[in-house]
């Protein structure tokens, strides 16, 4: 009767250790399949990119969006490498509008508050959204044909953690990153 109580609570807590590491905010920092997204700034707005997933990391530059010739704001589309606490990864030399001020040795990577970023539903085909990610995760809702965008809460492998008011804080298997014109063929 012991073995089987302390059995079962060894099971618990196993799957509790795996519930919990599923969370993107937990992932190591290098987690994910580098991914695109855009920031969601207004014209002349700045996001400040830090050395460190922290509000007190070295700052290392800006992401900003400017306007084109015609004064319509250009989105600042980046490539997320990983995410950590709430805070994405990314990679700095593919990042449009990005400006490292002052800095004598530019970093490649830095760090800005994951939710600044967001992805879009305009995909061909349908997105399955799941309440996790990998082989726990269950699916949730299909969309397909619908132009909502999400905003991004982390990543882990090929999976995005994604927040928005119909689904709330979901995992998603495909997304859009170009905000100007859509992503849809």
């Amino acid at each position: 009767m012991i073995r089987a109580i302390v059995g079962t609570v060894a099971a618990f807590a196993a799957f509790t250790v795996v519930q919990q590491s599923v969370d993107a905010s937990t992932g190591e920092p290098g987690s994910c399949v580098p991914t695109r997204a855009y920031a969601l700034l207004q014209a002349g707005e700045d996001l400040v990119v830090r050395a460190e997933p922290t509000p007190e990391g070295a700052l290392v530059g800006r992401l900003a969006v400017r306007g084109d010739a015609a004064g319509e704001p250009i989105t600042s589309i980046v490539t997320i490498t990983g995410s950590q606490g709430g805070w994405a990864k990314i990679a700095l030399a593919s990042a449009q509008n990005y400006d490292a001020g002052a800095a004598t040795v530019a970093p490649s990577v830095g760090w800005i508050p994951a939710d600044a970023l967001a992805v879009d539903a305009r995909v061909d085909g349908a997105i399955s959204v799941f309440n996790r990610p990998g082989l726990l995760g269950r699916q949730i809702a299909r969309i397909e044909g619908d132009d909502m965008k999400f905003r991004v809460l982390g990543c882990r492998g090929s999976w995005l953690q994604v927040i928005n008011a119909r689904y709330g804080n979901v995992w998603i298997d495909r997304w859009c990153a170009n905000a100007e014109d859509g992503c849809r063929g």
